[in-house]
């Protein structure tokens, strides 16, 4: 009974109905020209609507969902004739998400009973098949925008001043590393906003979040309005993402760390991007470790996951570039959580080792560039500009307003002379003389778990005081009965002597000087446009 153009305009308004609940069906014009060029089979519009959004709803399933299966897409992957289109990558990562943290379907999505849920032998299979296939790079950008979908993203659009900005920082792992300790308050110092969300420590590597937590009191577990507050009064909190941040990573890497599918490019970038995305920084700074305490073996594969993660963050509308840093020994002295926090403080105190302070002032600088601090192109005046504040005290007083604010202890950190170290401790002794020229960070690290400053699964605790400390770094000359290192643990002495002797294997000591020119530790930057070697005499003061 409705005229041509007014049954048009009611399937049109009836579709958007259909977007705004959640049914995100889009129609296309010849199947609306199919159902508008016959009005008059609707005899009563009215009455026949419900049916009308089953017809829709079908021809959508049947053109796009319909074949969308877990082992349609396992097919797709493991044939590797084509790349996955977004609408497959969409449906599987939101099926196995619903799948994993919900028994009933709560978006009306993929309603099929339990037929066409992607399950965790799918996932396991499909995420082998991209570490043997691989992914180009529209299909690892989809992937990564599909993981930010599938929890919260975090809104700075009432915290960031229009005057300012806010940068975020991420590094892809190493032992030692507790650079966010010193960077972010040191950037923040400059008016920036600096919103860091990090994670614990797992296998070989530490976790940011439980070196703050050696901090008596230092709450790293606040809400996202908590977390707002503190960018908008102190600009800068470092906390751990809450449950509902990106889900679809926390189910998906369960499964990478059991299943020997960690290092795959495209799973490292869409792991890392969807996290530090969903912060929602305007630009991102990236540290990519390569050597023997990375992920990355070497500098080719550094640079090749560098410019996957960038072309992601820009496909994002991100300004994003990374450093390509070597870690063939542990950063700094200290690996442990307390001994980081220790020597983070003493870094900010000016009192800090080279290499560590050389990473955190190339970040700084990059971060004060990107944030518009710093003049474009200029990274030595950027890092000049770091290092005045880094030797001021401002970073430091920045650090401890982060420190206060998130309920931490300020005068144990600032008596840290003054903490009790752990109960039992061991020196390592050098048996030869030479020059150091390497230290197996990876094994350094694994001692640093067995110590107890580690975990090998999600489920154990740590322990604030234990690690290793560094007394020998390459480079240095060594003669018999030189201490390398101290090692520190709560668990006993029974676990000292096996401990000290792993240490003493991870130094290799010869004779022959150590060609530092050949084993810079920046060695390459990275932007969309380009990857450069590194000029480490921007370092030079």
């Amino acid at each position: 009974n409705l005229s041509h153009a007014k049954f048009s305009s009611r399937i049109a308004q009836f579709c958007s109905l259909l977007w705004t609940c959640q049914y995100r069906t889009l129609v296309s014009n010849d199947s609306i020209s199919s159902l508008t060029s016959h009005p008059t089979s609707f005899v009563t519009p009215r009455i026949y609507f419900p049916s009308l959004c089953l017809w829709i709803n079908m021809s959508k399933s049947s053109k796009n969902n319909l074949h969308l299966t877990p082992l349609s897409i396992l097919t797709v992957k493991r044939e590797n004739k084509r790349p996955h289109t977004f609408e497959e990558i969409e449906y599987f990562i939101k099926s196995f998400t619903a799948c994993s943290t919900s028994s009933d379907n709560k978006d009306g999505n993929n309603d099929n009973g339990n037929v066409d849920k992607v399950k965790d032998y799918h996932m396991t299979a499909w995420l082998m098949g991209i570490c043997l296939n691989g992914m180009t790079p529209v299909e690892t950008s989809h992937l990564t925008k599909v993981m930010m979908e599938s929890g919260d993203a975090l809104d700075l659009s009432d915290v960031v001043p229009s005057t300012s900005s806010s940068v975020g920082k991420h590094s892809t792992g190493g032992v030692g590393d507790k650079i966010s300790l010193i960077l972010a308050p040191l950037v923040a110092s400059f008016g920036l906003v600096v919103p860091h969300m990090a994670g614990r420590g797992l296998s070989h590597t530490g976790g940011t979040i439980d070196k703050l937590e050696s901090i008596p009191g230092f709450n790293c577990h606040l809400d996202i309005l908590s977390f707002k507050h503190l960018l908008r009064t102190v600009g800068v909190a470092i906390v751990s993402p809450g449950k509902c941040m990106v889900p679809a990573d926390k189910k998906m890497y369960a499964l990478r760390d059991v299943t020997a599918t960690v290092t795959s490019i495209p799973l490292q970038t869409s792991s890392i991007m969807s996290k530090k995305l969903v912060e929602s920084a305007d630009s991102l700074v990236l540290d990519v470790k390569f050597g023997l305490g990375a992920f990355q073996q070497n500098a080719e594969d550094g640079i090749e996951l560098a410019k996957s993660m960038i072309s992601v963050g820009e496909s994002c509308g991100r300004r994003t570039s990374a450093f390509i840093t070597r870690m063939d020994q542990p950063i700094g002295r200290a690996v442990g959580n307390w001994l980081e926090v220790v020597e983070s403080i003493q870094t900010l105190k000016n009192n800090g080792p080279k290499d560590l302070v050389d990473l955190v002032l190339a970040e700084a600088g990059q971060m004060l560039i990107q944030g518009g601090v710093a003049e474009s192109n200029d990274l030595g005046k950027a890092i000049h500009m770091a290092r005045e504040n880094l030797m001021n005290g401002k970073a430091l007083q920045k650090f401890y307003d982060m420190v206060e604010a998130q309920g931490g202890d300020l005068e144990y950190v600032k008596n840290f002379e003054k903490v009790k170290p752990a109960k039992y401790r061991a020196n390592v002794h050098a048996t030869v003389i030479g020059i150091v020229k390497s230290i197996d960070s990876h094994e350094i690290g694994l001692t640093a778990v067995m110590l107890g400053a580690g975990r090998q699964c999600a489920e154990e605790s740590v322990c604030p005081l234990a690690g290793v400390y560094l007394h020998k770094k390459i480079g240095d000359d060594i003669v018999v009965g030189d201490v390398l290192a101290t090692i520190h643990t709560e668990q006993g002495e029974h676990i000292l002597d096996v401990a000290a002797k792993r240490v003493e294997k991870s130094f290799i000591i010869s004779d022959g000087k150590v060609d530092f020119q050949s084993r810079k530790l920046i060695t390459h930057f990275a932007t969309k446009d380009s990857v450069e070697e590194f000029d480490m005499s921007l370092l030079d003061f």
